[in-house]
């Protein structure tokens, strides 16, 4: 995979381990062949590269910093994408054959002194992944597939049996260990009728 170049403006979530997880996991997915839906898009370092992957890329994000940062990057990266605000699939039309998704998983609430929507995802972690997995499978195509990033901290392991229970062929595509925390990136495969 080529270099790809990232800056990052105030109020965005930089990349880090989990975005080059995904990153990665986007890429080893092989070359791209329909339509990939970036939930999060951030600083736009897996939507570009799902779009030098030959994806037609969308990308989108609740923080509008994010999405021209993503602008920014896609141009300085030479690849071409569309990029919007939405809050997970507000905005979002038509159905993608490939979903990626880095929420915020760890717990925290605006309450706390520490909050950051970026990576606070409600008392137990879970809030936005669970409003993003009860949508998800009105937006991707049968046979498409899911990427999303999870952590032990929120219960990677709910994530996976909910998608087993709409009939997702579901994988670990990545782990890493940190000191509190261990990664996931899962890929699902939506199931063909």
């Amino acid at each position: 995979m080529r270099t790809i170049r990232i800056d990052v403006l105030p109020g965005v979530y930089p990349p880090s381990d989990d975005s080059y997880m995904l990153a990665d996991a986007v890429n080893s997915a092989g070359p791209g062949r329909g339509r990939f839906l970036e939930i999060g898009c951030g600083s736009g370092i897996v939507a570009i590269t799902a779009a030098l992957g030959g994806w037609d890329v969308t990308a989108v994000d609740i923080n509008p910093r994010a999405v021209e940062c993503t602008v920014l990057n896609a141009e300085k990266n030479g690849v071409t994408l569309n990029a919007f605000v939405s809050d997970l699939f507000e905005n979002v039309s038509g159905s993608y054959d490939a979903i990626a998704f880095n929420p915020p998983y760890l717990p925290g609430t605006a309450d706390d002194p520490d909050y950051d929507p970026a990576w606070s995802g409600g008392r137990d972690g879970r809030a936005i992944t669970d409003r993003f997995l009860r949508d998800l499978d009105s937006y991707l195509n049968p046979g498409g597939s899911v990427f999303i990033v999870q952590s032990s901290i929120s219960g990677h392991g709910r994530t996976v049996k909910t998608l087993e229970r709409l009939g997702y062929r579901v994988e670990v595509l990545a782990q890493r260990r940190f000191f509190f925390e261990t990664l996931y990136v899962l890929g699902a495969v939506k199931p063909c009728p």
